[in-house]
Order: structure tokens, then sequence, then C-alpha cells
């Protein structure tokens, strides 16, 4: 019937031809064109019923689509923030600060956020927290009850257990832009208790961190000063396998749970301080001391040697804490931001004896790598950039638009935060400015272009500038930590 209806169509377009103008006869024309193109079609497929298909065809490859996220994070601020640079100075709805805490009541929740592929680290984290609160928040498109159902499954203590989602879908399906800001202050706001401990889930608590945190000595002291900040030190494990793999079977049995099987590992050097070239991220910690410190004291910080100080914390949950400004996603910046405004705010750092935290030697994930992406005119992430080498656009990096937010955040707690440190910065801090790529650009001169030092930027800080005390501790060995560690006896 079709090849008749074709034929038909064809003397139409023969005997009208005379008839139909120029436009009209194309179209026809078409019309044919297309039923010829159906017909074979409809053959070709004939014959790969009976025959198979064209092996010798070559398959049209679909383009590859990088899925969108449908959602803004901000949907989910606590703050009602629109936009990256919303900062805020407050934790809305946790108790006053002011209101008078007895030692008795001093109490504590682990805090932790993760992404779904790391929830397998998260027992562990209940085998050594122990009978004790943890809330935690997970990036996934699993329900909270299914993943809380196979917490308790593998021994998390379910009467202390709070398990909070975000869908990984809506609001970041590349893994690039992970809102590990929004996340740290839903889990902070679920908590019930007077304290928190704070760590991400890839730092693992030493076994003891509860027990020695409930002590009296420490109750007291937590309830006196409601901005206390004591830093637990933290410590990395060596990947026990050669290849740039996760063998899990063989890190996590040695994944240290006390301080002597951690001072064992440095001996032998398979652990050490966290990120040792690091100096700025945990180059404040007094690692000497706290090696020969008793457990269950305090080990106040004559100052901090760096804006990038970032250990991880026990403090008081109440409405006078700084948030995680949620504008910082991803890698970089966003925790160090955090501490920043601690110590602005007025927050003592101290250092706990005897526990500690223990990185564990996982790969690398998606938001981290997208950090390390730099411009090809760039070596290093550490070169200067040239100012007559610099024709591409730097905002496309994820690393310049973290420092640009940073400079933002820098700007905005210098005119909004009054400054009531009571730790203030070394006198010889590190200017951390000279690293940001949005400064680092050469003058017609050759000099390195640079913002000046002021009192949360390193170098000579003015009245907030404080030299070691001569009995705190501080010595030139503590600048090297991970070696002296080794090295110990």
């Amino acid at each position: 019937m079709i090849v008749l209806w074709a034929c038909l169509m064809v003397s139409i377009l023969c005997e009208h031809t005379q008839s139909l103008d120029d436009a009209r006869m194309d179209q026809w024309r078409q019309l044919g064109i297309n039923i010829k193109r159906t017909l074979r079609d409809k053959k070709k497929v004939k014959a790969q019923q009976h025959e198979g298909p064209d092996l010798g065809a070559k398959p049209v490859k679909e383009p590859v689509k990088e899925p969108v996220a449908i959602a803004s994070f901000f949907e989910l601020s606590m703050f009602g923030n629109k936009s990256p640079s919303d900062f805020q100075r407050y934790t809305p709805d946790a108790p006053s600060c002011t209101e008078p805490l007895d030692a008795a009541d001093v109490s504590y929740t682990l805090v932790s956020q993760l992404s779904n592929d790391r929830l397998w680290m998260v027992r562990y984290h209940c085998e050594r927290w122990g009978d004790n609160p943890i809330s935690i928040v997970v990036f996934s498109d699993r329900s909270s009850d299914d993943i809380k159902t196979q917490l308790i499954r593998e021994g998390c203590y379910e009467p202390g257990l709070t398990v909070q989602v975000v869908s990984k879908s809506r609001y970041d399906p590349t893994g690039k832009e992970y809102p590990v800001n929004i996340l740290r202050n839903m889990a902070i706001s679920a908590v019930k208790t007077s304290h928190i401990v704070y760590a991400d889930i890839d730092f693992w608590p030493s076994a003891d961190l509860h027990h020695i945190l409930s002590k009296d000595e420490m109750k007291e002291r937590f309830a006196k000063d409601a901005k206390l900040a004591t830093i637990i030190p933290v410590f990395q494990m060596f990947r026990r396998c050669k290849e740039y793999k996760d063998c899990q079977e063989k890190n996590i049995p040695v994944m240290p749970k006390d301080k002597d099987s951690l001072i064992n590992l440095i001996k032998k050097r398979e652990a050490s301080t966290f990120d040792p070239t690091n100096i700025g991220g945990h180059g404040s910690t007094k690692y000497i001391t706290w090696r020969d410190q008793s457990p269950a004291t305090f080990v106040d910080l004559p100052c901090i040697k760096s804006n990038r100080y970032e250990p991880y914390l026990t403090f008081r949950y109440c409405s006078d804490l700084p948030p995680f400004q949620e504008g910082f996603t991803g890698y970089g910046k966003n925790k160090m931001t955090w501490v920043m405004q601690l110590r602005r705010t007025g927050y003592l750092f101290t250092q706990l004896g005897g526990a500690f935290l223990t990185h564990y030697p996982h790969l690398d994930s998606k938001a981290r790598l997208e950090w390390n992406k730099k411009p090809k005119q760039m070596k290093s992430a550490y070169d200067i950039l040239d100012a007559d080498n610099t024709d591409f656009d730097l905002m496309k990096f994820k690393r310049a638009r973290v420092d640009a937010l940073f400079l933002d955040f820098k700007e905005w707690m210098d005119g909004t935060v009054e400054d009531d440190s009571r730790t203030h910065m070394c006198i010889d801090s590190l200017n951390d400015d000279v690293r940001l790529w949005v400064h680092n650009v050469k003058d017609e001169d050759g000099d390195v272009e640079e913002d000046e030092a002021d009192d949360d930027g390193g170098g000579l800080v003015g009245n907030n500038a404080q030299p070691p005390h001569p009995k705190s501790g501080a010595s030139t060995t503590d600048r090297s930590p991970s070696l002296e560690m080794r090295t110990s006896r």
C-alpha cells in the first residue's frame, strides 16, 4: 500500500507540475524524498530482523551531559542567606551563652557531616565514642530512617543517634560543590547537650576522648567559660598499601585508639602530626607539649601562628557561637574562617591532654580535585602570577573564587565583628595573604602586590600581637612538630 501511495504521489506531482508555483513544488518534492527514506528504512528493519544487525554500522554517541543541580544550597540556609557573601555572626535558636551552667550538667555530642561514600566510617566513630550522643548529616539520596537503621545494625547507640540527610542529586550531583558548612550547621542545630565535639568524619577519635572530657576538672572549666575552644590534637596515619587505593582491610585495624599505639606508629614512621607540610593549618597546636601532657589537663595556647589554623574543637553550644559561613562550599577555607571568627569573638584556645583524632588515609574527593585545578600558565598552585601572563579568566577556577570570597569575609569581619581576642596572633605569625591567587600578581617592578598585614593577616600585628610567653613551652622545636614527634623516644 505504501508503494502504491508513493507512486500515486509521484503521478500527482507530474500532473500538477505546471500549475504549482516553485515554493509549492519544493514542498511536494521534499514529501517524495521523505517517502523514499521511509521505504528504505522499513526495508533495513526487515533485513535486520532476518539477518541480524549491521555490525559494520558505527553507533551514534549521545553527547554526555554533566548533571546539573536543580536547587540552590541556600534553600537549606538557617539564616535565609541568598548569596555566598551573606555572612552571619551568631547561631540561631541555641541556648543563651549567659545562662549559668553547672559542671554536673556539662555533656557532649559528637558532631559530623559526611557524603554517602564515607558512611562506612560512622560505625568506628560509634565504637570509639561509646553510648553517647552523635549528630550527623549525610549528603545522600537515601532516607534518614534507612541510614539510621543501617548504623544501629552496625552497632551505633540508637537513643543517642541523630541522622539528617540532604539530597545529593538535588543540590550537588557532580560532587564538586559539596555544601560542607551548611551540613555542619545542620548537624550542630540538632544538638541537645551543653557542649559539642566537632570532627569531620575522616578524623577518628581516640577511644578515651569522651572519658577524658567527662572528668570533673574538665567539666568544671567548661562550665565556667562559655567561650572556651578546646583543641583536640590531630594526627595522620599513612596508607598501608603502596598502591593509590583505599585498602580498608589494612588501614582500619591499625587506626590508633590510644596514645601508646599512636606514639608507636609515629616511632615507626607510619604516622605523623597532621599535614606537617602545611605549617599554617595545624602548626599552632603544641604537639611536643602534648606528647608529655597528662590526660584531662589543659594547656592554653600563647598565640596563633597563622590565619589558616583549623583545629578540631570542643566548645559550648550557645547563641554567641559563630556559625560556619555557608558560602564556603567544596574544598578550601571553610573551617579556617570559622576559627578566625571564633578568635576575634573572644574564644580562648586551649589544648586537651591525652585524647586525639587520627585522619583516615582516604583518596582525594571530587571537591579536592576541583580545588587542585589551576591555569596551565602556573606550574604550581603557589606560583606568583605575572601581570603580563594573566590573559585567562582566573574566576573559572575554584581556588580563585574561594580566595575572592575569603577577602569578602575578612572585610565583613573587620567591619562587623568587634575584636575581643583573648588568644592573639603571634608577633611572627605568617602573612597568609601572599598565598592568595587574587593577590599573587607581580607589579611592573616585579614585586609581589599584597595587602598590608592587619590583626588577622599575619606579620607584625600592632596592639594585638603577643609574643610567645616564656613559660608557655613554645620553642623552635614546636615549629616542626612532625620531625620532633618522629624522632622522640
